[in-house]
């Protein structure tokens, strides 16, 4: 069995991979994760999670399959992860009412091979009206932190959502059924 390498230092990616595979080995890359407005959002995403194994697979010494992901949010511009508490209740602000798609680039990279995997998937998320209340109380929770669009939806921000169109667990970081089709299509690996 090859050694799996997750390129991240997100909670939740660790924490989605580790139900599937056991002893996965965590190397978070220091990359540039900055956003250009003028790229397509499915572009950004897979260029930063293309980066983050390539920059992977070039600077770690164990060798493997390299996972790495990125995720923005998307509605009439790329949002991140908010740099403030402003910014994050302006970005939820924007999103309330409305249906916005989020991007999660996935790149997959054997450095043994160099066999090398880059899509991305794209799911619609519509939210309720949010109430400045709402908002307020909701950035208390800290939840927003670190976050692409200011929100969570497996914590407390499930209570903006009124509905999905798409891959639940793109919306948290990792489309793990892609993510699996890719593993088995391309490097004989299987999630379960």
């Amino acid at each position: 069995m090859k050694n799996i390498i997750l390129a991240s230092k997100s909670p939740r990616r660790i924490e989605m991979l580790s139900k599937y595979l056991e002893n996965i080995i965590v190397y978070s890359p220091d990359t540039d994760e900055r956003v250009n407005d003028l790229d397509l959002p499915e572009i950004t995403v897979m260029k930063i999670a293309f980066e983050k194994a390539w920059k992977a697979s070039c600077d770690f010494e164990i060798k493997g399959v390299i996972i790495a992901a990125d995720t923005v949010v998307f509605l009439d511009k790329i949002m991140g992860k908010p740099k403030d508490y402003e910014e994050a209740f302006s970005m939820l602000k924007s999103l309330s009412g409305k249906t916005h798609s989020v991007y999660t680039g996935i790149c997959i990279i054997d450095s043994e091979n160099g066999t090398k995997v880059v899509d991305y998937e794209k799911t619609f998320v519509e939210f309720n009206h949010l109430t400045d209340d709402f908002i307020r109380r909701y950035l208390e929770t800290g939840e927003h932190l670190d976050k692409a669009g200011a929100y969570g939806i497996q914590g407390f921000g499930e209570l903006m959502v009124k509905k999905i169109d798409g891959c639940y667990n793109n919306v948290k970081g990792l489309p793990l059924t892609k993510l699996n089709t890719i593993l088995t299509k391309h490097f004989s690996l299987k999630l379960l």
